[in-house]
């Protein structure tokens, strides 16, 4: 069984939400609950839950302003929100688990049952650095992104990834200065993630960035150099992407 305490100003948000929990995660055990980001540090200092279900804002500020109180971050989290732009990007960057208001029972079952009770201080640090670095400036192009693999989890930044490689239903990650790393997941979720960064999907299997691209070749065949010597083609129902590449030598 696992502790919980679900902050939220709304009442009415409270209730249903332990409601569903009671109904649809027998697993999880309500022990507080408050309204805001003082009575929410308040009530985590006091119980000490396993999870918190955070809304990301209230009245006396937002769950950024929580979590920055906390070093280190001593429970797991399930964000709670009604944002449904920037802000859920920066969850997926930092690979933390969120539900969209209304909350979907799936969307909340599926979110309990990622809940390990083996809790990893150190991996849980990490995405909640990244989800405020992130966050501080939503503009940024270059974001920290936490990839997860059977062995733990890398935050790196997306400037200092070169491509993206899709192998079957996992993509492969190529850095500047690191091993390459692969994670359990499509090309087609980076591709839709990593866009507000400028990354390209010129190919079925590439996705590149384009601050990486040394050369842009036209024939014989439509093809991208990056930084790290790879030739990638280019499909021909996307080579209308090569007019759109910047500053980069066309041959």
């Amino acid at each position: 069984m696992l502790t919980a305490i679900v902050i939220d100003d709304e009442n009415k948000v409270r209730e249903t939400l332990k409601q569903m929990l009671t109904i649809y995660c027998p697993n999880i055990s309500i022990v507080g609950e408050a309204d805001g980001v003082a009575s929410g540090y308040s009530c985590i200092c006091k119980l000490n839950p396993d999870v918190v279900f955070l809304d990301m804002q209230m009245n006396d500020g937002n769950g950024f302003d929580l979590l920055r109180r906390f070093n280190p971050i001593t429970f797991q989290l399930i964000i709670v929100t009604a944002y449904q732009d920037y802000a859920v990007k920066a969850f997926k960057y930092s690979a933390v688990d969120y539900l969209l208001k209304p909350i979907d029972p799936t969307d909340l079952i599926t979110a309990v049952e990622k809940i390990s009770i083996s809790y990893n201080q150190s991996e849980t640090k990490a995405k909640f650095d990244a989800l405020i670095s992130n966050s501080t400036k939503p503009e940024a192009k270059n974001k920290k992104l936490v990839l997860k693999t059977v062995v733990g989890i890398h935050i790196v930044e997306t400037d200092s990834i070169i491509r993206c490689e899709s192998h079957n239903n996992t993509t492969e990650f190529i850095f500047t200065d690191t091993a390459p790393i692969r994670v359990s997941r499509t090309l087609k979720e980076y591709e839709d993630l990593l866009s507000d960064c400028g990354f390209i999907r010129c190919h079925q299997s590439h996705l590149i960035n384009p601050i990486h691209i040394v050369k842009v070749i036209r024939y014989p065949a439509p093809t991208i150099r990056t930084t790290d010597g790879f030739s990638i083609p280019v499909a021909i129902r996307k080579k209308d992407l090569l007019k759109v590449i910047e500053s980069k030598e066309s041959i």
